[in-house]
């Protein structure tokens, strides 16, 4: 398997994270690691040959230095695990980070809209989108409030506003774009470089899950177009559910060969 979508934090920022889940949801978090060789060495026992990892400068002026931590982690990872950088649009030299940050390892961005309370299509983006697709460098984007609550197809229009100012971007939309999959298996058919990630979506009895309407059938027929990826280690349950809930749909070898490691794989070695 390759694992799209995990998170690596600095260790101050990590227990930040875990205060406010436990604070705020009924999520335990706490039977996984947030230390990134432990991190590592679980997803390596799990099967998972490479994982991709990122942060989020949720406020300006600590973008930078985020991208540093990360694409060191990595280094320090020997490669196993490949970082998506940050950046916040109300940093003065955003623009410059994203290529500093492509330059120091980074294969991709990560933008969570909720988060940063930043609008992917914001206009903003355009030089940071435009350096993406000129290095190959993806961008995975958490859209709108996953997992409260979120209106109808507003997320699905501010991604295909970016695909229609930036058709050569390979852009994944993070927890397969539920609640709006239906609406991007149809921007499929007009933006071949749109993605969508599995995160928490199939794994068993998941606060994210939200599959209504969604025969297998049509994931089989767009198997060539989604990514396997889990949210670890910000998981409230074992790290194999999310596998097998993808496996008990009963595609077809190639279609689960595909989504679990065969199209990341093609996007990572586009990017690096």
């Amino acid at each position: 398997m390759i694992d799209v979508h995990t998170h690596l934090h600095p260790p101050r920022l990590f227990a930040a994270i875990r205060r406010w889940f436990a604070e705020r949801s009924e999520w335990d978090l706490a039977a996984h690691p947030t230390e990134p060789h432990a991190v590592a060495a679980a997803l390596r026992a799990a099967g998972v040959e490479r994982f991709v990892f990122f942060s989020y400068a949720h406020r300006a002026g600590m973008a930078r230095d985020l991208n540093e931590w990360l694409a060191s982690a990595a280094r320090d990872l020997g490669g196993f695990g490949l970082p998506l950088a940050t950046v916040h649009l109300d940093d003065a030299t955003y623009a410059g980070d994203m290529r500093s940050a492509l330059d120091d390892g980074c294969i991709g961005l990560k933008v969570h809209e909720d988060v940063q309370r930043l609008g992917v299509d914001d206009a903003r983006f355009d030089p940071v989108y435009r350096t993406l697709a000129d290095r190959g460098a993806f961008l995975l984007a958490h859209v709108g409030p996953i997992p409260w609550s979120y209106p109808r197809d507003a997320g699905a229009a501010r991604i295909a506003r970016v695909l229609e100012r930036h058709p050569d971007l390979n852009v994944v939309v993070a927890h397969f774009g539920a609640p709006d999959t239906l609406r991007y298996f149809e921007l499929m058919a007009r933006h071949p470089r749109l993605y969508l990630d599995t995160t928490m979506v199939f794994a068993a009895n998941s606060p994210v899950g939200n599959l209504a309407g969604i025969e297998t059938t049509l994931i089989e027929a767009h198997a060539a177009r989604i990514l396997y990826g889990t949210d670890f280690p910000n998981i409230p349950y074992p790290y194999d559910r999310e596998r097998a809930g993808i496996e008990r749909l009963g595609l077809p070898a190639e279609a689960l060969e595909a989504i679990l490691r065969g199209n990341a794989a093609r996007l990572i070695a586009n990017a690096l």
